[in-house]
């Protein structure tokens, strides 16, 4: 089997849509994609599932939720070669999922690859992952480009540091050697998974512009007081990133800063575009400095980092 697709859910409607999407987004026949779902809604919720895609279907177990270990568990149970880790408030672009596994399979180096995400408003919600000064995990240009600037081909796909968990592809072996951080109580886990792939495995994470899809963060989370945001999830997250910095080989210090070159020009050239309405754009404007002014100094130390790392070779 090729691909095994898994994923959480507790509504019906949205693991539907999502397997609606599936059929256009994959280009596999029915026998080489099984998905695997880990279900924690209620019984008459389960009973309106109704899976359009040609895809077999499986409700593989029924726990309380905890994204991490659901996830790792389904993995366990997994038979394709290639797991797609995807959230269910997914509705996939056509050829999503062939161009992920395209780039995955075509290039030995890289080890995980993410989707370019955008919101039901047409913004561009997730194009990877990066880190400011306190090493705390924040997602490129949110929500700040329109689809249309999208579709020019300003995002390319491209190494980054990390990719949201909301949709990723890896292969099945590398998965269960470094799983999912379990310790993670909401979220986190889905970076950290980034950082091991490059750090144990020494594998590339890349971002696939031609893997896209829309999708409304936290569509169920964000119903339940128990996910909210979480401190300890964070402090963990951000001394596990120090770790990887600390460590980081010049490339992976090179995938930093460009990534961050990227976005500075992004940003650079947006407030350039809007700048013509000063008084309805004075208050995003200065937001907007201020994430340049910080990505100028989070340049210069990845740059001074990656100078003294050569210094001792």
């Amino acid at each position: 089997m090729r691909l095994s697709v898994l994923v959480v859910s507790r509504t019906a409607a949205l693991i539907n849509r999502l397997c609606d999407s599936l059929d256009t987004a994959c280009g596999l026949a029915p026998i080489d994609v099984e998905i695997l779902c880990s279900w924690n809604g209620s019984d008459v919720e389960e009973a309106q599932i109704r899976n359009s895609s040609r895809y077999d279907f499986h409700i593989a177990q029924r726990v309380p939720y905890h994204f991490a270990t659901n996830m790792n568990s389904l993995a366990a149970l997994s038979g394709g070669e290639v797991l797609m880790l995807a959230n269910d408030d997914l509705i996939l672009d056509p050829g999503c999922v062939d161009a992920a596994i395209q780039l995955l399979s075509s290039r030995p180096k890289v080890g995980l690859v993410g989707a370019l995400l955008r919101d039901n408003q047409g913004f561009l919600s997730h194009a990877g992952i990066n880190f400011d000064l306190r090493c705390s995990s924040y997602h490129l240009l949110d929500r700040v480009l329109p689809v249309a600037r999208i579709a020019e081909g300003l995002i390319p796909s491209a190494p980054v540091a990390a990719v949201t968990g909301a949709l990723q592809w890896i292969d099945r072996d590398a998965f269960l050697r470094h799983p999912f951080n379990s310790e993670y109580l909401v979220n986190g886990e889905d970076v950290e998974l980034c950082l091991d792939v490059q750090q144990h495995l020494g594998q590339e994470v890349w971002l696939c512009s031609d893997a896209s899809a829309i999708h409304d963060a936290e569509t169920t989370r964000s119903q339940d007081p128990l996910q909210a945001g979480n401190s300890a999830d964070e402090l963990r997250l951000r001394a596990r990133t120090r770790n990887f910095l600390d460590q980081a080989t010049g490339e992976q210090l090179r995938v930093l800063l460009q990534q961050q070159q990227r976005e500075s020009q992004l940003l650079r050239d947006e407030l350039q575009q809007e700048c013509g309405n000063a008084k309805q754009l004075r208050l995003r404007l200065k937001e907007q400095e201020a994430v340049l002014l910080s990505l100028r100094e989070e340049r210069l130390r990845l740059r001074d980092q990656l100078d003294a790392k050569e210094d001792c070779r």
